[in-house]
């Protein structure tokens, strides 16, 4: 539901345009995506010349994302953290997937990423934004795999209280002009129009 490869690809763009500004270069440690689906974000890294590596429990999209060339492990996400070494990724990434998990497991995904990042590696945390009101009471629940929406005021609380510094959260993708109804103006609009995703971005000290 969140749209094709293309789309998924363009918005994820912004991403990349951060990553290039906050890092020197195409070389040094490897990057992580966790959970990463279709791979659109190991093909951007991929194609600017930033080695990575992607996990993801679904074999159909891992091999999909193989026969891309991507370099991808068909494991379940903890389990393949646990078996990494500290200090091993410079950036680890997880689009859409700390909403699918309870508490509980974001605090281990959490502390699990801080020990595998290199010192001033960025974790990056993409989710659905509740502050927009159709996403937080109704496009959410389309996914009947997520657990629960998840306000940034929490996640970046979170991150924080985890040990993670200089935490930035960008909001993302607005609903486009032409969804929009013109007669719907002032607050009520940013409610129902405002951005529909949120990046969490965090550095290990």
């Amino acid at each position: 539901f969140r749209g094709t490869r293309e789309d998924i690809k363009g918005r994820q763009r912004a991403h990349l345009s951060y990553i290039c500004k906050a890092l020197p270069g195409g070389d040094g440690a490897p990057f992580l995506d966790v959970a990463c689906g279709r791979g659109e974000w190991l093909e951007l890294l991929k194609e600017n010349n930033f080695g990575a590596i992607g996990v993801d429990i679904n074999p159909i999209l891992v091999e999909d994302c193989r026969k891309r060339g991507l370099d991808v492990s068909a494991q379940d996400a903890f389990t393949f953290l646990a078996d990494q070494k500290d200090n091993s990724f410079r950036v680890v990434s997880a689009f859409h997937f700390v909403q699918h998990l309870p508490y509980t497991k974001i605090v281990a995904l959490m502390d699990e990423v801080l020990r595998v990042l290199v010192p001033g590696g960025i974790i990056i945390l993409e989710t659905p934004n509740p502050d927009n009101i159709l996403v937080g009471t109704r496009n959410f629940y389309i996914d009947p795999t997520h657990h629960k929406p998840l306000p940034s005021v929490m996640l970046k609380m979170l991150a924080e209280m985890r040990g993670f510094n200089d935490i930035e959260i960008i909001d993302l993708h607005p609903v486009p002009e032409f969804e929009r109804d013109p007669s719907i103006q002032g607050a009520m609009a940013d409610l129902l129009y405002g951005p529909r995703d949120y990046a969490l971005i965090g550095f290990k000290p």
